[in-house]
């Protein structure tokens, strides 16, 4: 290997993106948790998915915006359950730029690839969901 050959992604770099992903959406979810709590149904969100209750919360009391509201979420959320439920392949050459990537089949047998860039990004949306405050009152 010469000193100017370029190291790309490892399996190893792919399954930490992976697990930044979930990671930053339990992250996400405790924070979606929270504003629930604060916001009444306890008892509700004892059981089941959080992001059940959220949307229920959302599409109850802001019908008008849900879909501005939710769709953020909903496409991380996208990529959070295929990681989580569907994964068939990974790949990654460390010697081929861009072979680092994770294949999915969803239940109705789609099939969805992701880049170690697509999990990246979805990770910085995470975050971003996580971070940004939860201010629905005053978008009313």
């Amino acid at each position: 290997m010469s000193a100017s050959e370029a190291i790309h992604p490892t399996l190893n770099d792919l399954k930490f993106e992976i697990g930044q992903v979930l990671v930053c959406w339990c992250f996400l979810e405790n924070k979606i948790r929270e504003h629930l709590k604060r916001a009444g149904p306890q008892n509700q969100i004892l059981k089941g998915p959080v992001i059940s209750h959220w949307r229920t919360y959302i599409q109850s009391n802001y019908p008008e915006r849900a879909h501005e509201l939710l769709e953020p979420i909903e496409k991380v959320a996208r990529v959070r359950n295929l990681l989580a439920h569907c994964i068939y392949s990974l790949h990654a050459d460390p010697w081929t730029e861009g072979s680092a990537v994770i294949a999915c089949e969803a239940p109705d047998g789609t099939r969805h690839s992701f880049s170690i860039d697509d999990l990246r990004a979805t990770c910085t949306e995470l975050s971003k969901l996580k971070v940004r405050p939860i201010r629905l009152s005053a978008a009313r």
